[in-house]
């Protein structure tokens, strides 16, 4: 976006507050802040083995011996999230087996905890739906669609815009489990 290579981008960066999304990053980023578009909130946590071996309960249940995970890339939401966790836990990533090892989809992820490489990884709800995996919620967070205010306006923006709130789309997304797409369309502010 800001090579201006492209007009909607994605975004789902927790703050350092916790509690808001994108707005920091956007604005550290970019040269000028966008329209902020909600896309859909989704589910955050971890995928496990089918029945949680381990009977993992918390973030706490990481730093046991042996235990071992995947990760996403440094830079994502997802991992974001994941060592925002571990630091309010007191757990340095560092000395977990795996923590290193950076997996590019969430389904990646998921596919490394089914054939058991690893005992969790941090990924989105639909990759244990899919996969027949446990899944323990971390938190919902907003996905959001960061769209330049030159053109927010142009014909080709606004319908896609208009497709975020069609009935068919939000009667699809209503199938998916860890998906909540009653903001998708609308505009979100900073608060």
């Amino acid at each position: 976006m800001k090579k201006e290579l492209c007009h909607v981008a994605s975004s789902h960066l927790v703050q350092g507050d916790g509690d808001e999304y994108n707005f920091e990053f956007a604005d550290r980023e970019l040269d000028r802040m966008p329209v902020v578009v909600n896309f859909c909130r989704r589910e955050q946590g971890f995928v496990l083995p089918k029945g949680n071996p381990r009977k993992i309960k918390s973030i706490q249940d990481f730093s046991r011996p042996g235990f071992r995970i995947v990760n996403r890339p440094l830079g994502t939401g997802t991992r974001l999230l994941l060592d925002r966790e571990l630091k309010q836990a007191g757990i340095r990533g560092e000395k977990i087996a795996g923590y290193t090892i950076e997996l590019t989809r969430h389904m990646d992820v998921g596919l490394e905890v089914l054939a058991g490489r690893a005992d969790a990884g941090p990924a989105i709800k639909p990759v244990a739906a899919l996969l027949g995996l446990d899944f323990l919620p971390l938190r919902w967070e907003r996905y959001d669609l960061l769209v330049t205010k030159v053109r927010f306006f142009d014909k080709a923006v606004q319908a896609f815009m208009s497709l975020l709130q069609a009935t068919e789309f939000q009667q699809l997304a209503q199938g998916i489990a860890g998906y909540d797409v009653s903001m998708s369309g609308k505009m979100v502010f900073q608060k």
